[in-house]
Formats: structure tokens, C-alpha cells, sequence
């Protein structure tokens, strides 16, 4: 390696395979050309050397070097969602940057846009949205660190929106059965159903005919669905482990989901779309639930704030936390308590008046620094001789 004059400034060159290249140029004098070479040599003895014609390779040339082994390494559904976010948010702000150009700065641009929607096609995004695009950014220029292509990766201290938790939504038992009242009949079981096990939306398309027992009042969770891409459906594994579960179900549901279960395969979806035939697709989300809403005028409710209900409805009824988090396959009871435990003050009354009727009555009644009942002149007499006694 060495340093030689190069127009008006110095530039370091090297030799390689019997060619010479240049390392980097633009220093302004010779002295700083010598001491960029001397840490550039530095740095290579202690296995740190960071080759500056790396950071020239830009960052949509270093996402097609990335992602098919990042990809291998994702749920199919994981997936889906990383490549739009990369396609559709990373590669039209910042792909066109050699990496060495991705700084701190340009990062917190990307975010910036990303929020006010000034990107090709682009309308302002959410805060939750903006934090996972970023993620995937971070993911990447992690890796480019990894790579030796950059030093460090400057999206590690950009400034994120907060995002806000979105507000639960419990139904009572009369906005339910205006809810259930005014689902179209071929929908009515599989609201139903949601209602009445809390499972989730994507547990519940995925339901096939063998792992239900209308008899028995249970189903079994083995599996996921979501829509891929062209409406083609993805099956997954549930969301953890604990998902994975049994679920009961009252005489009601067994009831609803009878006649679906008829001349059916094991295999077969439990719910359908409306043509009979494809699985149930975004189609029920978009337009279905939203008039169902409208018609029972409840204003703005998810579907997954019928799992909200379901759990509501089951805390209030005095059902433990340990069972609760069972029935709705959360990955550990600390999930459910996060979730729900503020609810749990509702049935605090409840609790405290089992808790005493296990105890006898005071002898004052119960009345703590009252003043305690009337007494009778026997009464009286014996606290008296007692207080004298006392005394003597």
C-alpha cells in the first residue's frame, strides 16, 4: 500500500493480483494520505479493516446479495410481509444509495418520508408500520456490518414514532346477540365461533372438519391460516407452542357447526366463502364484517376485539388467569396477565366477598374504629368489674 499524488489531492493505492487500485482518494495533502494508510494498516493487522470501495456498492445490490438467505430462514407468512416491506419502502428510498452514503442522517430521512408519505406511491403510514419497515433496514445493514462492508450500522440511533396501543373492545351480552343478529346466515357460525372460544381469526379459517367434535364440545388448534400472495392461502403452525391446544365449546356452537361438518372430509375447511368452494378470504374482513357492524350499529369493532370479549367475559365470570391463558394458547401466563390484567379489577368485589364468607363475623360486627353496637345493662356490669379488676 502506498500513497501518490493524484490531481490536486493524494490518493492510496494498492496492488492486487498484479493490478493497481485505488483504495481511496480525495486527502488534500500528503500527510493526511499517510495517516489514513497507516490506521487502514492498523486496522488490518487487528482483524478490523473495513475495504472502502465496499461502501460503494449500493444498497439494493447488497439486498439481492441478502435477502435469499435471510428469506430461507423465515415463515412463509414472515416473509411475505419483509419482502413488501423491502420492496415497497426501503429499496425506493434508500436502494438507489451506495451503503457508505446510508448514514445516521439519510436513515432518519427514510423515516421521515416513510411518515409523511413522500415516497413513490406512498401515503403516510402508521407508527407500528414505520418501526417494522425500519426493523428490516436495521436487519440488513446489520448484516452489512457482519460483511465488513460498513463499519457500523447508523440505524441504531434513529428516532422512532411511538406507537400506541389501539384501544380494546368488549361487547356485552346485548351487543353480542345484536352482533350475531345481524350476520348473514352463512357467516353467523363462524362469528359464532370467534364469540365463544376466543380463538384467533387465523386459527379459526384454518379449522378442518377431523378436528372437530360437536359431540364432545372441543376442537383442536394445529395450525394457522393467511392470505398469500393471489389469493392462494399459506397454512402455518400456530403462533407458539402453547397455541397448539384444545378448546371446548358449549352445545350452542356444536349446534352452528353441525351442518358445516356434513359430507365433509376430515381434511376439508370447517368455513367457507360464500361460493362454497375457496377458503375464507379477505373478502369476509373487508366487506363482510364492516356492513355486519354497520346493520348491528356497534361502531368500530375488530375481529380480534371478539378474543378481547371472549377473555372479558371470562375474567368477569371469576375464570383464573392460568386457565384463561390455556384456552387462548397465549406463549406464557405473563402474556395474558400484560394483556388483561388490568380486567382484573373487576372482579375484585367478587373475590373479596368469597374471601369473607370463609371467615367468621367480629364480635363488633365488623366495624373497624366504629362505634360498636348498643350494649345491655349485663354488658355493661361485666365490662365494668373486668375494668375493676384491672385496676386492682
Amino acid at each position: 500500500m502506498w500513497v501518490e499524488k493524484h490531481g490536486p489531492g493524494w490518493r492510496i493505492r494498492e496492488q492486487v493480483g498484479g493490478r493497481k487500485l485505488t483504495i481511496e482518494s480525495g486527502y488534500p495533502t500528503k500527510t493526511a494520505a499517510k495517516a489514513a494508510m497507516t490506521r487502514m494498516t492498523a486496522d488490518r493487522w487487528r482483524g478490523e479493516y473495513i475495504d472502502p470501495r465496499a461502501g460503494r456498492v449500493t444498497l439494493n445490490t447488497w439486498i439481492d446479495a441478502w435477502w435469499p438467505s435471510y428469506a430461507a430462514t423465515l415463515k412463509a407468512t414472515t416473509q411475505r410481509t419483509e419482502d413488501s416491506r423491502v420492496r415497497n419502502h426501503v429499496r425506493p428510498i434508500l436502494g438507489d444509495l451506495p451503503l457508505d452514503e446510508v448514514d445516521t442522517l439519510a436513515v432518519q430521512q427514510f423515516v421521515s418520508r416513510l411518515a409523511a408519505g413522500r415516497y413513490p406511491g406512498g401515503r403516510p403510514l402508521t407508527p407500528k408500520t414505520i418501526r417494522n419497515s425500519h426493523a428490516i433496514l436495521h436487519k440488513l445493514l446489520d448484516a452489512a456490518v457482519a460483511q465488513r462492508l460498513i463499519r457500523v450500522n447508523p440505524a441504531g440511533s434513529t428516532g422512532l414514532p411511538k406507537v400506541r396501543r389501539q384501544e380494546m373492545r368488549f361487547l356485552t351480552t346485548p351487543e353480542i346477540g345484536r352482533l350475531l343478529a345481524a350476520t348473514p346466515e352463512h357467516w353467523k357460525p363462524f362469528v359464532t365461533l370467534l364469540v365463544a372460544t376466543g380463538l384467533r381469526y387465523g386459527e379459526a379459517v384454518a379449522l378442518k372438519v377431523g378436528r372437530v367434535d360437536v359431540l364432545a364440545g372441543r376442537l383442536e388448534v394445529l395450525e394457522a391460516m393467511h392470505d398469500g400472495i393471489g389469493g392462494v392461502p399459506i397454512f402455518t403452525d400456530p403462533k407458539s407452542e402453547r397455541s397448539r391446544r384444545t378448546v371446548t365449546f358449549p352445545p350452542a356452537v356444536g349446534h352452528a357447526l353441525a351442518p358445516l361438518l356434513v359430507d365433509k372430509g376430515r381434511d376439508d375447511l370447517v368455513f367457507r366463502d360464500l361460493d362454497g368452494v375457496r377458503a375464507v378470504t379477505r373478502n369476509f374482513r373487508q366487506r363482510v364484517w364492516p356492513r355486519v357492524l354497520a346493520e348491528a350499529g356497534l361502531g368500530r369493532v375488530r375481529l380480534h376485539d371478539l378474543r378481547h370479549t371472549h377473555v372479558a367475559h371470562l375474567i368477569s365470570a371469576g375464570v383464573p388467569l392460568t386457565a384463561v391463558s390455556r384456552r387462548m394458547g397465549h406463549a406464557s401466563i405473563s402474556v395474558t396477565s400484560d394483556v388483561y390484567g388490568h380486567l382484573l379489577a373487576e372482579v375484585d368485589e367478587g373475590v373479596m366477598a368469597t374471601v369473607a364468607g370463609m371467615l367468621p363475623a367480629p364480635a363488633d360486627g365488623g366495624l373497624v374504629g366504629g362505634t360498636p353496637p348498643e350494649q345491655t345493662g349485663a354488658d355493661r356490669s361485666r365490662q365494668e368489674q373486668n375494668a375493676g379488676q384491672v385496676r386492682r
